[in-house]
């Protein structure tokens, strides 16, 4: 129940965070560059990012609006920021790819509790149709893809923090993600939270100590630039809090070691269990 509720939380924060995306195109958000030529493809995502991110916040339509947004994302890094280089921190488009695998597991997960969805499903009196079912049972693997690209995505910094590679565009308009300006020892703790999580072994504390890290990234240099994500420097620093929280109450997903692990401790328990009461049964008889 828990879990489900943050999934709310997670699915509203996103919506809010890729709205600010075209409200900067269509009206000129947060002093952004306003771009009403609907022909090219920063001019059409505009409008589609203000209704994904509304549709997202109420919850309506959510697999298929993520659907929709994973591929515009898609689109977006490998027309934009892929050209650039080939890693996301350094070709600008660490945000899309956050964004891109967030919208592919929300399409698994769906919109959770306080949803205009759940709230039609309800009013059904049932849990939806056959496919709906299926798609939300391949929520784990969804969450596992997302863990891993972020784990991957993360430990950049960390090397980019320890050692001095991974240098290039960080920010959006010149502005140095918050993350990136911690001491250089968050490396070690990026890096190694990055390699749990990759692995999903000990997913759980690894999120948990990743997501105090990047609040007090936020606090510390994203907020005092500003009170909007997108220009502050923290956007992706949010998004990475936001999917670590979820990681830290839930898991790290079908495809992990922790899985693994506790699959066979059950498998042993119950084979334990079976043998304790077919040894009752014969001294019984």
């Amino acid at each position: 129940m828990r879990a489900s509720r943050l999934l709310a939380v997670v699915r509203i924060a996103v919506g809010l965070l890729f709205l600010q995306h075209g409200a900067e195109k269509l009206w000129g958000f947060a002093n952004g560059r306003v771009d009403h030529n609907f022909g090219t493809l920063r001019g059409f995502a505009g409008p589609l990012e203000v209704a994904g991110g509304v549709l997202l916040v109420l919850g309506m339509f959510t697999r298929t609006t993520a659907f929709v947004l994973c591929g515009e994302m898609a689109v977006a890094y490998f027309s934009r920021w892929a050209p650039r280089g080939f890693w996301p921190i350094t070709n600008g488009g660490e945000e899309a790819v956050i964004f891109c695998f967030a919208f592919l597991w929300l399409v698994t997960a769906g919109s959770g509790p306080w949803s205009i969805d759940s709230i039609l499903a309800d009013s059904k009196g049932d849990e939806g149709n056959q496919l709906r079912q299926t798609i939300a049972s391949w929520e784990g693997y969804g969450r596992s893809i997302l863990r891993v690209i972020l784990a991957f995505t993360i430990s950049l910094h960390g090397f980019r923090h320890l050692f001095g590679v991974f240098t290039g565009t960080g920010g959006r308009g010149g502005v140095p993600l918050a993350l990136d300006n911690l001491p250089a020892m968050f490396g070690a703790l990026e890096i190694a939270g990055g390699v749990c999580l990759f692995l999903g072994l000990f997913a759980r504390p690894a999120a948990l100590i990743l997501c105090a890290e990047l609040a007090a990234a936020y606090f510390y240099a994203a907020l005092p630039r500003g009170p909007w994500p997108i220009r502050n420097g923290g956007n992706e620093t949010l998004l990475y809090f936001l999917v670590f929280s979820y990681l830290a109450a839930a898991g790290g997903g079908s495809w992990s070691l922790d899985s693994l692990f506790s699959t066979r401790k059950n498998l042993g328990r119950s084979g334990i269990s079976s043998e304790s009461v077919g040894t009752e049964l014969k001294e019984s008889s």
